[in-house]
């Protein structure tokens, strides 16, 4: 078998196993759109200033979606034995970081197509004439956010405070990620080119991801 099969093979394991549970997608779902009602009715915006405050809030309610689907990984691999056996097979444990990084993408992105038809009836919001630079720049977002996340997160999993200590070493991390998905969320918009910030996560993709993948293996250390 080849990377790219291997690959394959766990991210279809993974996607086969939430399909059965349905845990991870529902939760991160359920809360991003609760994060989003929330603050709609917080801050109760006009179609100026969504344009405005939305991009923010927007990240604000995928960042913690986000972290909720990634604490969800390794654990239930963890409970069911999954990890030893994939720790025996004979491959690359950089192999296994890209098949969670692909299945933790896959679910957040799918979680954030589910939220924003709500940012935009709550937000009053018109994204259809941006729609494609948007989820392009989402898709970015989100690589950089599970490459990061899927590294900490194997950090973090035999802890007995995983849940507390991920979001403290997570969100200063990607702090340059939120403001550059931010600022191009709010230019996209706006109606103006987001030519710079998706540079920006572009290059924080590559490095976090080439990173994370070199050292996958010994976050993986018991």
């Amino acid at each position: 078998m080849n990377a790219l099969t291997r690959i394959g093979a766990i991210f279809a394991k993974d996607v086969l196993v939430e399909l059965r549970t349905r845990q991870a997608l529902l939760s991160m779902t359920i809360f991003s759109l609760l994060t989003v009602l929330l603050l709609a009715f917080a801050f109760e915006p006009a179609a100026e200033e969504s344009v405005l405050i939305g991009p923010g809030l927007l990240w604000i309610a995928f960042a913690f979606c986000g972290t909720i689907g990634l604490e969800h990984t390794l654990s239930l691999e963890r409970e069911m034995g999954g990890m030893e056996a994939l720790l025996l097979a004979p491959m690359d444990r950089g192999i296994i970081y890209l098949a969670k990084l692909a299945a933790n993408t896959f679910f957040m992105f799918l979680a954030e197509l589910l939220t924003l038809p709500f940012f935009v009836l709550f937000f009053n919001v018109n994204i259809l004439p941006v729609l494609p630079d948007l989820l392009l720049l989402n898709l970015v977002g989100t690589i950089g956010f599970c490459s990061v996340g899927t590294l900490l997160v194997a950090l973090t999993s035999q802890t007995r405070l995983k849940g507390v200590i991920l979001p403290v070493l997570l969100f200063p991390v990607i702090v340059p990620l939120l403001l550059a998905a931010v600022e191009g969320t709010g230019a996209i918009l706006r109606g103006e080119p987001a030519g710079t910030p998706l540079r920006i996560l572009v290059a924080f993709d590559v490095i976090f991801a080439t990173t994370a993948f070199l050292t996958f293996g010994y976050a993986l250390e018991e």
